[in-house]
């Protein structure tokens, strides 16, 4: 006991003198490296040789074990198919670079004329079919993928319930103005009463005019003879609309419209929302009675007959002169009814009698002309229509140099035989009668495209216009490629879940097709999406196949 506490007690003075000796040298004024300097017999510290550290083959290979056991069967087959599997993506990996070096080199070389990009390019056709348009084919498998009826119901509910919100509200703006307009605007209201000459005017005094009283807007002692009244206004036919132009912040607008019986007017209104609760209702076309400004029904009045889905309402856009300034920029304001109610439209028509229109023969010739064309280019558009229609809308507008929108004839003649679309003669010329009617030589080169080729019905583009309006957040008409990037997704592309293609395969082959219709390789506009959607649409038979396709990809 008594040495385990001598040994203790020994250790303890030992470990404590280093530092009592220490603190003797710092008392006689020596540093601890004076002193390691005296006392050489210290042992010194060797340098790191860092060159040493380095890794080398032999000390890899005397690391292995030498007597390890033979690898088996199983551990063979398993490296056997890790090997495969690195092999193949390697492939993969390098294939994908290719293709991403490709496109950047064309990206960076100068564009070629369309006419050797869109049409000439034999040596990538194989069936009649170029890379670009199987490509773009690829975007029809979304067909085969039934959507989900569920989520779909949920969606679509929600949707009607934010349309009758949107119509209640804009209703509900046009009854305000137009009673409390109609009385505030009538003549009679500047009318004075009588007075003596001498008697000063007052704006508050009962001889001055009504419209400078100081009364509450619905003051019952007001009458007036052209007041209206709510059920005069309740006697009206409510209907969607968008503009037609390759604009596509106008393009994207949405309006409603109202077309009152009583006295055959009509008016437009533009809803816009802010965020998710701001909204305004402005008027967009005066109320007034309008009259058709082209076609064989140009200086006759708007009916209720005129008033139908699919139907076209034309303005002279110097006549408004609120409109904004890009629409003012076209002669006409075409305005597309999209949706219209239908049980409205059937009440006033069993209530209002209307004459018989002689033109309407006439209107449905010109319409059977112009379906035999549009039938004949559809066969030949059928697997190409993606390449032929975007190349074409960029085509028409490089013959535009003055900016018009107007080409002549022979324009229309060559680009028919630039791009290999075969019409007969006779068909040719019926098709020009109709559209040119105003005999001034030239003709809109969309509504010659619409009309020769045709468009997809307004259920299939509302779709499309869902699927740009996400895209484009910020309503400018144009929607950068990163965001179309970001926003796409394959996921649920039958080859993606088959795993024939990945995902990003998928992804890539619609950005090359969508840059290719845009005349800029960073942006798309909505004229160049829908360009591209409504040559996809030629070979979809059923609408529903359609919006599997636009509603898959895009999330709507």
């Amino acid at each position: 006991m008594d040495l385990e506490v001598k040994g203790i007690a020994a250790s303890l003075t030992n470990q404590t003198q280093p530092f009592s000796g220490r603190k003797k040298l710092l008392q006689q004024g020596q540093t601890p490296r004076s002193w390691a300097i005296q006392n050489l017999s210290l042992p010194v510290v060797p340098r790191l040789d860092l060159g040493s550290l380095v890794d080398s083959d032999e000390e890899e290979q005397d690391i292995i074990p030498e007597n390890l056991p033979a690898p088996t069967s199983k551990y063979k087959l398993k490296y056997q198919q890790y090997k495969t599997e690195m092999k193949e993506g390697y492939k993969q990996y390098s294939q994908r670079n290719a293709e991403k070096t490709k496109s950047k080199i064309t990206q960076q070389s100068p564009r070629k004329k369309i006419d050797d990009k869109c049409v000439q390019g034999e040596e990538s056709i194989v069936g009649g079919l170029t890379t670009l348009d199987r490509k773009a084919l690829l975007q029809q498998g979304y067909a085969e993928i039934p959507y989900n009826a569920q989520s779909s119901m949920k969606k679509s509910d929600a949707e009607m319930v934010a349309a009758e919100r949107k119509k209640q509200t804009v209703a509900e703006q046009v009854m305000i103005d137009h009673l409390s307009r109609a009385v505030i605007s009538d003549p009679e209201q500047n009318l004075p009463t009588e007075r003596p000459e001498s008697s000063p005017i007052f704006l508050d005094s009962k001889t001055a005019p009504l419209r400078f009283r100081k009364r509450t807007l619905h003051e019952t002692k007001i009458r007036t003879h052209s007041t209206l009244t709510e059920n005069m206004l309740s006697h009206k036919v409510q209907f969607d609309g968008r503009i037609i132009s390759r604009n596509g912040h106008d393009a994207c607008r949405e309006l409603v419209g109202f077309f009152f019986a009583h006295d055959q007017s009509l008016t437009i209104y533009e809803y816009r929302q802010f965020g998710k609760n701001r909204t305004s209702v402005l008027p967009f076309i005066q109320k007034n009675i309008y009259n058709h400004q082209c076609g064989r029904r140009k200086g006759k009045q708007y009916q209720l007959g005129d008033f139908y889905i699919g139907a076209n309402l034309t303005f002279l856009s110097s006549d408004h002169s609120s409109l904004p300034e890009s629409i003012k920029e076209n002669t006409l304001l075409i305005l597309r009814i999209t949706n219209i109610d239908q049980i409205a439209l059937d009440s006033l028509k069993t209530d209002s009698v209307e004459p018989e229109d002689n033109l309407t023969s006439q209107e449905a010739n010109d319409r059977l002309i112009l379906k035999a064309v549009q039938d004949a280019l559809k066969e030949q558009l059928h697997k190409r229509g993606v390449r032929i229609l975007t190349g074409l809308a960029k085509y028409l507008q490089q013959l535009d140099k003055e900016g018009t929108g107007l080409l002549d004839k022979a324009d229309f003649k060559q680009t028919l035989q630039v791009f290999h679309l075969e019409v007969s003669e006779n068909d040719f010329k019926s098709a020009w009668q109709i559209l040119n009617g105003n005999d001034s030589g030239k003709v809109d080169y969309g509504e010659f495209k619409r009309a020769i080729i045709g468009e997809m019905n307004e259920y299939r583009k509302s779709f499309v216009r869902k699927a740009f309006m996400k895209l484009d957040f910020n309503k400018t008409g144009s929607v950068p490629i990163t965001n179309i990037r970001k926003c796409y997704c394959a996921k649920k592309h039958p080859q993606v879940i088959s795993g024939h293609s990945t995902e990003e395969e998928i992804k890539l082959s619609f950005l090359e097709t969508l840059k290719d219709a845009g005349s800029k390789s960073d942006e798309v506009t909505y004229g160049e999406f829908e360009d591209y959607y409504e040559g996809l649409s030629i070979g979809i038979v059923h609408d529903e196949d359609f919006v599997n396709i636009i509603r898959t990809p895009w999330g709507i």
